[in-house]
């Protein structure tokens, strides 16, 4: 099944009819998974503006106290791999388990195109509070996931892509590094 939707339909139609029409899950259809979550768990409609949710700085704070070693090992490689990405319009960045936003590589003017959704630190980027996109839906599947344009549940995302790959630290929780 795609889920490739033309840019003249609705998307959210889309959505309902590949949730509620069913599918036929054979084990990679990550997209259609995470929309029918994103429905039916969450209770999150696809084209009702989006209003991702910002932890106070007293609480983003604590969250890079706690995972001060692994934002720290983090910077460098996530430089590295921005400078390598070698696109101004490529951000990389690093989530808690909770979705969080702790860090973030990108250019100044992608920042600030971006940072009207949501994208910048102590934004919470869990499925259940952004729907399908590469951040929420790596961490809900445990396991690297692309959300390539109609694929984010959210219409508004609908000009992303994104990777995203959960890691591990050995120490601590996972984390979620997304390019």
């Amino acid at each position: 099944m795609s889920l490739v939707l033309p840019r003249s339909d609705r998307h959210a139609d889309h959505v309902f009819d590949v949730v509620r029409g069913g599918f036929r899950d054979e084990g990679n259809d990550v997209v259609a998974r995470s929309w029918s979550r994103c429905l039916n768990e969450y209770r999150l409609h696809p084209d009702r503006p989006l209003k991702v949710p910002v932890v106070d700085a007293h609480s983003l704070e604590a969250r890079l106290a706690k995972m001060a070693d692994v934002v720290d090992c983090a910077r460098y490689e996530m430089t590295t791999l921005y400078q390598q990405l070698a696109d101004g319009e490529t951000a990389v960045v690093l989530t808690d388990t909770d979705g969080v936003i702790l860090h973030m590589v990108t250019s100044s003017e992608f920042a600030a195109e971006v940072e009207p959704m949501g994208l910048r630190a102590g934004a919470v980027w869990s499925e259940n509070a952004a729907g399908t996109n590469g951040m929420g839906t790596a961490a809900e599947e445990r396991r690297a996931v692309r959300v390539v344009g109609e694929e984010h549940y959210n219409d508004a995302l609908r000009s992303l892509t994104c990777v995203g790959v959960p890691i591990e630290h050995g120490l601590q929780e996972n984390v979620d590094l997304v390019r």
